[in-house]
Parts: C-alpha cells; structure tokens; sequence
C-alpha cells in the first residue's frame, strides 16, 4: 500500500479538481450539443460525439471522486496522467492525419482542448514526481 503525505495530497489535488471540472463541462458540451458540435468540428456522426461527452462526464466524475479522497496515491495520479496523455497523442494524430476531416474551427477546437488537457497532464505530472 502507498502511504502520501497530507502535503503532498494537498498540493496536486486543486490540479486534479481543476481536470475532473473541465472534463466534466467538456462531456456536458459534447453531449448536450452534439449535433451543433458536429457541424461545426465536420465530423458526421454526432452519436460518436455524444459518446464521448458521457465517456468524458464518467471521466470527469470519477477523477473528481478520487481526488476527493483522503489519499491520493502515487498510482493514480500517474494513471490520470498516461491518459490525459493518451487524449492529446490522439488528438495530434487525429489532427496531422486525415483520418477526421475536421473543418478549420474543428482543428482550433481539437487543438485548443489538447493544449488544455497538456497543461493539466504537465502540471500534475511535476506534481507527481514531487510525491513520495
């Protein structure tokens, strides 16, 4: 088992809170507006779209349960961190290839989000290595 300092909890916790309510908002605007969305990234299936707004609300509600914890461990952190990574490789592999022929406001908010999600997987992964 891991044992984590209060310290060490307290401080990559505010970042962790701060990803679970983006992820939270993103999933909500992806399944809420779907077929806006769709149109405007020029993706044509606004059932995948909508999926992946509850894929981010689970997400999102599920990083925030944990960071709610008294523990944060070690391992988990790690794990948000290999899949907010996950998320911007993807979203850099969607964008330099042609496999998603996104309109240009598409690639903004494609890249726009990736940016955001790389602040977050680079903040909590300084956090990380700063935990025992």
């Amino acid at each position: 088992m891991t044992v984590q300092t209060q310290a060490n909890n307290t401080s990559i916790r505010p970042i962790l809170y701060a990803n679970a309510i983006f992820s939270t908002l993103s999933g909500l605007e992806f399944a809420l507006a779907s077929k806006f969305i769709t149109n405007l990234i020029g993706v044509d299936n606004s059932p995948v779209i909508f999926d992946l707004g509850l894929a981010l609300i689970g997400f999102g509600l599920f990083l925030f349960y944990k960071a709610s914890r008294p523990v944060i461990t070690r391992e988990f952190v790690l794990f948000i961190i290999i899949a907010d990574s996950l998320w911007v490789l993807s979203s850099i592999l969607f964008l330099l290839t042609s496999w998603v022929p996104f309109t240009l406001e598409g690639k903004w908010v494609v890249g726009i989000k990736a940016i955001i999600v790389d602040i977050f997987a680079g903040l909590q992964f300084f956090k990380w290595r700063k935990m025992q």
